[in-house]
């Protein structure tokens, strides 16, 4: 075993660590032999090398876990190692793992914010919602100040899925973030000179300009904006690793002007942006990955809006409005929102229309005579009270349920889910799991299925907006905001209000007389046609009131 190495070897090592040359650090501290009988403060760089490599692999990732896992085993006074086991479990997705030595320290100590804050995301990554969001809640009441990093934004992600948070609930949540903003924020306050540009300039922020939801529903926006009185600019916070050939070359011949800017410190991007003089600036993140509220909260244009990304308020007094439709929001409820709400005349949304889309089959139960439901929404959304009312209707028909994880496969959620259904009695032959997939292949999964069972209260959009087009309807609950009444207002827009469930025992009632209905063979052969020819699709016209919304709110 190697006791120690001269001090030109550290100083070397550590030089290469802190330039961020991770693997010729590596190289060199596997020149020294095996890794098991290296000192512990080699194991520890070695291990933490792996994991802000940004050319490491999962299978890197997995190592340093090991590692980590094995010298936390070993001494448990050694903090700094469970801090970096959770750092290491998360990129590995391999949380189980190290989720018990977690839950043995937090016994023990239940104020340590590093410990919290990871079983806050473990949970969040394991799709347990409920105590993803109830360590969250207990991180916030611990360290305040570290809310305006990412420890409150996803907490208040997270809010949008359990069925036990009301509106008023995660909207004062949302209050204190806005003042923990302005509270620890450094960044200049925006002192614009009330300047008049020839056209009216309008950001997009997102990090999602790839194959993802957003570029679903902004494409032919963008493709549709009237040039002649708007000039467009967008504002990429997408690493460029991440970048899709294809969508970034369609952005940016269809922006007037394209900026990629992750590697910008928020202040550096606040005086880019802020150097623009935009009219409106549009976030389409919210509180999802990539986001850059920093910069919302300080104000970086004249209007600030929320669109697309994300459906919900931000609790920030410098976002100025929110884009919905009357189905979404009541007038009544806008208390609960800190942004002015913009109605739209049909639908908050619209879809460009996909190419080379399969053909519509006919309805799978005339051939299998089994009724197939079918959900393809992250797990995440799958709440434990849809669990309850699915399982009824698994136990109370002859039915199979077809489920697509849109996070993409993880053993342990699979493993955690069927358990859930096992608790309710459900045969787990009646669940059946379906693999990721992209584009056409992934639309034809909806010919496997006879309805679309909508998750609660976190509805689908995308996956709902994608099953019409394939001729499935989608049975939704109503709901108590803007994020939980998507799916009311596609159906509704669609004239399909039979498929909106009141309540639970509605939504188990109707799942169960649908099954029997002569108008579903029917509606599936129809419903494409009249699907492209409603709100839903209907692009030019979203985009003229997009554009005049915009006009309207410079007036005031």
């Amino acid at each position: 075993m190697i006791n120690d190495l001269s001090k030109d070897q550290k100083i070397k090592l550590k030089r290469l660590f802190d330039k961020k040359n991770y693997s010729k650090f590596e190289t060199q501290i596997e020149k020294l032999g095996s890794i098991e009988n290296l000192p512990t403060y080699l194991k520890m760089g070695y291990a933490g090398s792996k994991v802000l490599n940004p050319n490491s692999k999962k299978e890197d990732y997995l190592n340093a876990t090991i590692i980590f896992e094995k010298i936390y085993s070993k001494d448990k006074s050694n903090t700094e190692a469970l801090y970096n086991l959770i750092l290491s479990s998360l990129k590995a997705e391999v949380c189980k793992y190290v989720l018990f030595h977690l839950l043995d320290f937090y016994k023990k100590n239940q104020k340590d914010p590093k410990v919290v804050e990871g079983l806050a995301r473990i949970y969040f990554q394991l799709d347990n919602m409920n105590l993803s969001v109830k360590f969250f809640k207990i991180l916030t009441e611990l360290n305040p100040v570290s809310t305006v990093d990412g420890g409150r934004l996803t907490y208040l992600a997270s809010m949008n899925y359990p069925s036990n948070i009301n509106q008023k609930e995660y909207y004062n949540e949302c209050i204190k973030l806005g003042e923990a903003f302005e509270r620890y924020s450094k960044l200049p306050k925006y002192n614009y000179k009330n300047f008049i540009n020839k056209k009216i300039k309008v950001g997009f922020l997102s990090g999602d300009f790839r194959d993802h939801s957003v570029n679903f529903f902004l494409k032919d926006v963008i493709k549709k904006f009237d040039k002649k009185k708007f000039h467009i600019i967008g504002l990429s916070n997408l690493e460029l690793k991440r970048h899709h050939e294809i969508i970034t070359k369609f952005y940016k011949d269809n922006f007037d002007d394209w900026h990629d800017i992750f590697d910008y410190e928020d202040e550096t991007l606040l005086n880019f942006i802020r150097s623009l003089n935009l009219d409106i600036l549009v976030d389409l993140n919210g509180f999802t990955y990539g986001n850059r509220l920093n910069i919302i909260a300080a104000r970086s244009a004249k209007k600030q809006i929320g669109w697309c990304g994300y459906n919900n308020s931000l609790g920030l007094k410098n976002m100025d409005y929110l884009i919905a439709d009357k189905n979404l929001i009541r007038k009544e409820e806008e208390i609960y929102y800190k942004e002015k709400i913009i109605y739209m005349p049909h639908i908050w949304n619209a879809m460009s229309k996909p190419e080379n889309l399969p053909d519509i089959n006919e309805l799978p139960y005339k051939k299998n005579k089994i009724f197939r439901f079918g959900s393809f929404n992250s797990f995440k959304k799958i709440s434990d009270d849809v669990i309850k009312v699915w399982s009824k209707i698994l136990n109370n028909s002859n039915s199979e349920l077809y489920l697509k994880n849109s996070g993409g496969y993880n053993k342990e959620i699979y493993d955690d889910l069927l358990k859930k259904f096992e608790t309710e009695n459900v045969d787990l032959k009646k669940i059946i799991f379906l693999k990721k997939s992209k584009n056409s292949e992934f639309m034809k999964d909806y010919h496997k299925i006879d309805l679309a069972l909508d998750t609660f209260p976190y509805p689908g959009v995308t996956t709902s907006f994608q099953s019409y087009l394939m001729g499935v309807p989608v049975l939704t609950l109503k709901g108590f905001n803007l994020n939980s009444r998507c799916g009311v207002s596609i159906n509704t827009n669609l004239g399909l209000n039979d498929f909106i469930a009141e309540n639970y025992e509605d939504y188990f009632k109707k799942s169960i007389s649908l099954q029997n209905k002569n108008e579903l063979f029917k509606l599936r052969l129809s419903l494409r046609e009249k699907v492209l020819n409603s709100a839903l699709f209907d692009t030019s016209s979203f985009t003229k009131d997009l554009m005049n919304v915009f006009e309207e709110v410079l007036k005031h």
